[in-house]
């Protein structure tokens, strides 16, 4: 039974205007606009234990929007070779062949999103405390969920503009929001804090039923593995990925296919982080957002993501529980997908020959740009009536990613080879054999088809750029080309593209935010 995103809540809470989110651009307008259960302040909220318990559930509820992690982050990940986008944004678009300026939608609307997700989060972190009688547990407990998902949204702000303005308790007591950037380097330091506080007041154990999906220590010390890994610092990151990989808590799921299927993700102990959704409504739009923009269109989705070849090619010919769980291509289904599509004489007649005319729910090329779409986020109702099936959560963080980290910490510490036993044992569950004396080369192949489609490649590939271990210009000038099958033969989806240094490490500051700061806020340099 999955309860613990039900709760929708008004937390009161105060947001300077250039903070704020009021004005959203995505397809769902408004999306916290909705109708409070109480007239509620800081006044008269944090009184008790459920004020607490609502009150943290309030910071996770952010992540359902679709102009947060449920859809706009995605497309930052579309600057990679993996993904292109389809859809009708241009400002995605842009964003992917690096016309970027800004003062495009997309640019904006993530940062509020983020700063609603801190602001909650900051609120509880005063709050909890002052509260005269609750649980221990639960009040610590709490303490550590609202730590990290401040340093989550933080650490993802950072990646995506560097140097962000850090508003923290003090902030919010003083009324003083409207502050300068701080550096990317003091933004990745209040994140290692708030992750360390975060695994002092996790608890370590499965949540029962009624729980499942809070995060735990082995989430805080999965995302310090992240954080140290980006900021270089190998053996801290080693350190702390190790506590994820020696702790059964933690362990990987036994089938791959289980991180990506309804029911199988319950009691999957993979799973460090994740939105766990639910078929119901958030003002009359589903609660799973990454469901409705990876699906298909003629099978209920928006398709808005959709795989390159030049991705589907990375797979090796064995690997095929990977990508068989990763990749939808031309004659391939989902259990329980009824929606019907009529096969006209153009689509992909060698698949269907005999079938012009006549209806199946398997998946035409005229269902995305590329030919391919990615399966990991969809699933359909087992009552056969056709519709999502949003039960389907959304892994944002997996310990087979903290494998592949210490494997690749553990390669730039000591050299190929120091990281073999980690990477196979991945490779063992997707029915692959054993590499010897793998370096960077064979690990970044690893991290590409166990994690594809699941937002990191793009900013793996900048790190690795920055580091001096890849080199960019030689990915981004490659097309972006679709499936080799009719009506598509191959051809160019995305053009060859240029990436310019720094520039392109960072998105720009938002005009907007800029504009409603009276100049406090600065724009990066090259913009």
């Amino acid at each position: 039974m999955k309860k613990l995103f039900k709760y929708k809540i008004a937390l009161g809470i105060s947001i300077p205007v250039l903070l704020s989110a009021s004005l959203f651009y995505g397809c769902i307008k408004h999306p916290l606009e909705q109708t409070p259960t109480g007239e509620y302040t800081t006044a008269n909220f944090w009184t008790n234990q459920s004020d607490v318990i609502a009150g943290v559930l309030g910071i996770y509820n952010i992540l359902y929007t679709e102009d947060w992690v449920g859809h706009d982050l995605y497309a930052y990940d579309d600057q990679s070779d993996d993904i292109s986008v389809d859809g009708d944004h241009p400002d995605f678009i842009s964003i992917g062949e690096f016309n970027i300026n800004s003062t495009l939608q997309l640019i904006y609307i993530t940062w509020p999103f983020a700063y609603e997700q801190i602001a909650r989060a900051n609120n509880a972190i005063i709050y909890i405390p002052k509260v005269p009688v609750m649980d221990s547990a639960i009040r610590a407990r709490s303490l550590g969920e609202a730590y990290f998902l401040r340093a989550h949204a933080y650490f993802v702000l950072s990646q995506i503009y560097g140097s962000v303005p850090l508003i923290l308790e003090a902030n919010v007591l003083s009324g003083n929001y409207n502050v300068a950037k701080a550096s990317q380097d003091s933004i990745r330091a209040q994140v290692e804090s708030d992750l360390l506080q975060a695994a002092n007041y996790l608890p370590d154990v499965i949540y029962d039923a009624a729980d499942k999906g809070r995060v735990s220590r082995g989430s805080a010390w999965g995302m310090l593995c992240k954080l140290y890994t980006f900021e270089d610092q190998f053996a801290k990151a080693i350190q702390y990925g190790n506590l994820v990989i020696n702790d059964p808590n933690y362990a990987l799921a036994t089938n791959y296919t289980d991180n990506f299927t309804v029911g199988a993700q319950d009691n999957n102990t993979e799973l460090l982080f994740a939105v766990w959704n639910e078929n119901q409504e958030v003002s009359g739009v589903p609660a799973s957002a990454i469901s409705t923009y990876f699906t298909p269109r003629p099978w209920q989705g928006w398709g808005f993501h959709h795989p390159t070849q030049n991705y589907v090619s990375e797979f090796e010919a064995a690997d095929t529980i990977r990508e068989r769980a990763t990749i939808l291509s031309v004659g391939d289904s989902i259990p329980y997908n009824t929606n019907l599509v009529t096969i006209g004489s153009g689509d992909a007649y060698q698949m269907f020959t005999g079938m012009t005319g006549q209806s199946t729910g398997r998946m035409l090329p005229s269902m995305s740009t590329t030919g391919y779409c990615i399966k990991k986020y969809s699933a359909f109702m087992p009552s056969g009536d056709g519709s999502i099936d949003y039960n389907l959560n959304q892994p944002l963080l997996r310990t087979a990613d903290v494998y592949l980290l210490v494997a690749e910490d553990m390669i730039r510490l000591n050299g190929p080879g120091s990281g073999d036993a980690l990477i196979n044992v991945i490779r063992a569950r997707a029915g692959l054999g054993s590499v010897s004396n793998a370096g960077m080369p064979q690990l970044i192949h690893e991290r590409r088809v166990e994690l594809g489609g699941e937002n990191i490649r793009w900013q793996d590939l900048l790190r690795w750029d920055k580091d001096g271990i890849i080199n960019l210009d030689t990915i981004v000038s490659k097309p972006k080309t679709a499936s080799p099958l009719a009506p598509y033969y191959g051809d160019t989806v995305i053009p060859a593209r240029t990436f310019t240094r720094p520039k392109d490490y960072f998105m720009p500051i938002p005009q907007e935010i800029i504009d409603e700061s009276k100049g406090v806020i600065t724009q990066n340099s090259n913009y």
